[in-house]
């Protein structure tokens, strides 16, 4: 009687956490950016220049994230050469910092662009992006520090039109609820064969 006891409440217990992980609130979501307020990108012959002022200082513009309010991002100013001399460009080794900051979560890291393609007047640049810094807000969103993210951006005329920072993938609550009756499956048959 005992024996079957605990293994309803096992049971019990097993299936509430596992009800918890389905119905997770914290969902990752990818942040958004643009348009600039202050700065311009040239894209030229033989580079591209991501400047504020004479002093080549970078620029700022807006970012959301999912339903939180409206918040900002910084580029650092710098003048990336292109490797490669045809469309699509791509970059030597090249480093800068990118700051958003949506309410009182802010995430820093350095971003290195990879690709450039160039259509008319607008130009898609791809890169990744290393988490230095992140607060608990951009950690429950899928932004932890030390990740290397996906990052992406369109500019038009001189201007960074939009952009994404894509999270980390985490494994759907679906995947994780079936491993786990998956280990539960196993655990049982190896107990009965003892």
């Amino acid at each position: 009687m005992s024996r079957k006891l605990v293994a309803i409440l096992t049971l019990l217990l097993l299936a509430g956490v596992l009800s918890g992980v389905s119905y997770a609130n914290v969902v990752p979501t990818q942040i958004t950016f643009g348009p600039n307020i202050t700065g311009s990108v040239t894209v030229g012959a033989h580079a591209a220049v991501f400047a504020t002022g004479p002093n080549n200082t970078g620029f700022t513009g807006l970012a959301w994230q999912a339903s939180q309010p409206q918040g900002s991002f910084s580029l650092s100013g710098a003048t990336l050469n292109y490797a490669t001399g045809n469309n699509p460009y791509t970059f030597g080794v090249n480093s800068q910092t990118f700051t958003v900051t949506i309410g009182s979560n802010t995430m820093t890291g350095l971003l290195d662009l990879q690709a450039l393609f160039v259509g008319g007047p607008y130009g898609f640049f791809a890169g990744t992006f290393d988490i230095t810094s992140s607060s608990w807000g951009f950690v429950q969103t899928g932004f932890p520090v030390g990740a290397l993210v996906d990052i992406d951006f369109v500019t038009y005329n001189h201007q960074l039109s939009s952009g994404e920072i894509n999270p980390v993938p985490t494994p759907e609550p679906g995947t994780i609820a079936l491993v786990g009756t998956g280990l539960l499956g196993v655990a049982g048959f190896l107990r009965r064969r003892a």
